[in-house]
């Protein structure tokens, strides 16, 4: 069903009929609970906290002494807080509060180049990402500072640190 369908459907309807059908999604899929809780009561430090707890929890996954985090899940946490409409600002904390995170752990331990790719196009898509909702001059010496902290001894640290920098270096350059 497309949106315009389902305009006109809810144009046909009476207000108890939408009332009843918002409150049958609200219990039939989490997503949209969550959607209509934020609606309700939108609390956007409480989601965001909830939403860096969720990265570093998934930063934090390793085997064998190896990272074993996904770039996916990170960006589904991301997601989640984009799809709540909170504003661009609050969707650029967690866009930079991420990278930052993941420069954290990236000092400390080995990554696998694929996920440094995925890594590093999230850093890419946060510049971008913060350029265009006019928020580069707030958010530009966070990410700089991140990466540029990054350790450089072990050789897997300098590695990753490249590649975040080199992607920082052609974003910035590409704007």
């Amino acid at each position: 069903m497309s949106k315009t369908q389902l305009k006109r459907m809810m144009a046909e309807m009476t207000a108890e009929q939408i009332s009843e059908m918002v409150l049958e999604l609200y219990a039939a899929r989490p997503e949209a609970k969550e959607y209509l809780d934020f609606f309700v009561s939108p609390d956007i430090d409480k989601r965001l906290d909830k939403a860096r707890s969720a990265i570093r929890k998934e930063l934090g996954r390793h085997s064998r002494g190896r990272n074993k985090s996904r770039s996916t899940k990170v960006r589904r946490y991301i997601k989640d807080i984009s799809s709540l409409n909170p504003g661009s600002e609050a969707v650029a904390e967690i866009m930079t509060s991420a990278i930052e995170a993941i420069c954290e752990v990236g000092s400390d331990q080995w990554i696998k180049a694929a996920t440094q790719a995925g890594y590093g196009r999230l850093l890419h898509d946060t510049v971008v990402y913060i350029d265009a909702a006019g928020l580069l001059g707030d958010y530009l010496p966070r990410l700089e500072r991140a990466v540029g902290g990054m350790g450089s001894s072990p050789v897997y640290v300098r590695d990753f640190r490249r590649v975040l920098s080199d992607e920082l270096k052609d974003s910035l350059e590409s704007l």
